[in-house]
């Protein structure tokens, strides 16, 4: 018998891709109920930057309910689990395809060019993992030639491979089968966040309907803080702050006080072309496989 607790819908991925957004829109509805914390991590790898021992599918399935309080005599439809990085790890995939109830999954693809860009605006101002100083082609050096650990944040270390999508959707695809899996990309998202998220609503179970008249604020965007000294408590505070109006509250505040918008690279477009250049191959095989319009990603 499937707990009334566990999730039956996962997104999976991107960073950087829209995640938060579609995350806030899909647990809004009326029928769906998202966990505690966007990003419950809970199928980490061991040695990731956000594995968390003490709360980890090693340590069985039970501990993972914490994040999912539903109120009493409340039967969500859709229970949602979203940590983008899920789809770079073994152990989510190992797991989630056999979860009881035969949970979906959904992943959400960025123009690699782009989604990478936005990775290193992210890790470097909303959090301290990229050193301040870093220019986005000194931050490509030293991928490409492993002289930086960023902390031992391997999203940050890793995004070149990370950003050939193709190459880590043919296993999810292996184990869930196309049916349970719903691939779109960001510019979707952008062009027409209710028509996308209407789709996967109903794919998903939800009557779409609900969001003929909704209100989709964006999530997590990234920005720049003038202080880095408030910023450094922001990001020492806030994972243990408990998650809820309150928090968004407080968040709200701080960025109208101590953010603004991330600044031109130098030179972005040689870097972005080269990395446009280099996607190409593995972007037209994405394209192929998974039946997508990647027109604008050239």
């Amino acid at each position: 018998m499937t707990p009334d607790w566990l999730p039956n819908l996962f997104i999976c991925g991107v960073p950087k891709a829209g995640t938060s957004s579609l995350h806030r829109w899909l647990s809004d509805h009326p029928d769906a109920f998202g966990a505690l914390d966007k990003e419950a991590r809970f199928f980490m790898d061991p040695g990731g930057h956000i594995h968390r021992p003490d709360f980890n599918i090693a340590n069985g399935l039970e501990g993972y309910r914490s994040q999912f309080p539903i109120p009493r005599g409340a039967a969500p439809r859709v229970i949602l689990d979203s940590t983008p990085a899920y789809i770079y790890q073994q152990t989510a995939l190992d797991h989630l395809p056999e979860l009881p109830g035969q949970p979906r999954c959904i992943f959400v693809l960025r123009e690699p060019a782009s989604q990478i860009l936005s990775l290193f605006n992210y890790f470097q101002n909303n959090w301290s993992w990229i050193p301040a100083g870093m220019g986005f082609g000194d931050y490509l050096r030293a991928i490409e030639d492993g002289s930086h650990d960023f902390s031992g944040n391997e999203l940050a270390r890793d995004a070149l491979t990370n950003a050939a999508y193709v190459d880590f959707l043919r296993p999810w695809r292996d184990r869930l089968g196309k049916g349970r899996m719903f691939v779109c990309t960001f510019d979707e998202l952008r062009r027409d966040a209710p028509a996308l998220t209407r789709r996967i609503a109903q794919w998903a179970g939800l009557d779409p309907s609900f969001y003929d008249s909704h209100d989709f604020v964006s999530e997590n965007e990234s920005y720049v803080p003038r202080s880095r000294g408030l910023q450094n408590l922001n990001i020492a505070l806030r994972e243990r702050l408990p998650k809820g109006v309150l928090y968004r509250g407080l968040r709200g505040v701080y960025r109208r006080l101590n953010t603004t918008r991330p600044p031109a690279q130098p030179d972005p477009d040689q870097h972005l072309a080269r990395l446009r250049d280099r996607f190409a191959p593995a972007n037209a095989a994405l394209a192929a496989e998974f039946g997508l319009d990647l027109s604008g990603w050239g």
